[in-house]
């Protein structure tokens, strides 16, 4: 039997935790020790859902405080994050999962107002998120970031067709991981992206009546993607810029990849067409591809010099 993971004497700082997977995260960092740092979005009262998880957390012996705060107010962030260490000393966690979903603008409407709020939210919110954290999660000393992405990210019809905002910014996510990532491990942060399938609000709003809402109510629970994610948020945990699905118990990595591909320094037009099947990469009866990951630029570039070799001027 291995040890539990634990996180006591450290601090999480959980957006979007009044409800959903934003609550059950607060409510499982908890119950391992973490001091919870529980974000709600906006309330004209000042008030909201985060103050009933902190209070539920309190009650059963863990230690959390409610903040109502939006992501999209900077000046709200960066007082949200001083409160957080003004109270609690440190922040150590960051977990970036506010958001919101509504009917966008179809993707051939687009861009639009529900675009623009979408990116506001998702996208520049986690930055402004990170942007105040940074410095507290650079003296934590393994500081740890988790953005919240989605499968919509990959592409495919809503209810409505082809959204032109939502899945577009929490496509935007896979880049901004990779930036924290990169430039956090610099100074020992750690950023990943957790891509859950669950039943919440959200999920609620956006797909009730549809099959897809339907199997998601059944069968993915919120628990089950804050079980999954808990290792992410670990100081044991090695894993650094990557995705990861989650969805009732089924955990998976995502990865960018490529196709061995055709190479011919005199490439024509017929040689692209003539070659499709090794541009678009040999595909087995299991729909598995014969692919290579990229991991970064950097990377691939050391791909291309295989074929193309270094500078020579």
């Amino acid at each position: 039997m291995t040890d539990p993971l634990r996180f006591d004497g450290q601090v999480a700082l959980v957006t979007g935790g009044g409800s959903g997977i934003g609550k059950a995260i607060c409510m499982a960092l908890a119950d391992r020790g973490a001091r919870v740092v529980v974000n709600g979005n906006f309330r004209p009262s000042g008030v909201g859902p985060e103050a009933e998880v902190a209070a539920e957390i309190n009650d059963r012996g863990g230690e959390a405080i409610g903040i109502n705060a939006s992501v999209t107010d900077d000046v709200a962030v960066r007082a949200m994050v001083d409160r957080a260490v003004g109270h609690y000393g440190r922040l150590d966690i960051v977990v970036n999962n506010a958001g919101t979903t509504s009917v966008g603008h179809l993707v051939q409407d687009a861009p639009g107002p529900k675009f623009d709020e979408q990116i506001d939210i998702h996208v520049k919110g986690s930055l402004r998120v990170v942007r105040a954290t940074w410095p507290h999660l650079i003296a934590s000393g393994a500081g740890r970031i988790l953005n919240t992405g989605s499968g919509t990210a990959l592409g495919g019809p809503g209810p409505h067709g082809y959204d032109g905002a939502y899945p577009v910014a929490k496509a935007a996510l896979y880049g901004v991981t990779r930036q924290m990532a990169g430039e956090g491990e610099k100074v020992g942060i750690k950023a990943n992206l957790i891509m859950p399938w669950a039943e919440s609000p959200m999920t609620a709003s956006a797909l009730t009546g549809t099959p897809l809402g339907s199997w998601i109510s059944e069968k993915a629970g919120a628990e089950k993607v804050a079980a999954s994610l808990l290792f992410l948020l670990h100081r044991d945990c090695p894993a650094n810029g990557q995705f990861i699905s989650s969805c009732g118990g089924r955990v998976a990595r995502i990865f960018f990849g490529q196709a061995p591909g055709y190479f011919n320094p005199e490439l024509t037009p017929e040689d692209v067409r003539d070659h499709w099947a090794e541009i678009f990469g040999q595909v087995d009866g299991d729909r598995i591809v014969d692919a290579i990951e990229v991991r970064s630029m950097e990377h691939e570039f050391g791909l291309l010099q295989q074929f193309h070799g270094p500078v020579t001027a």
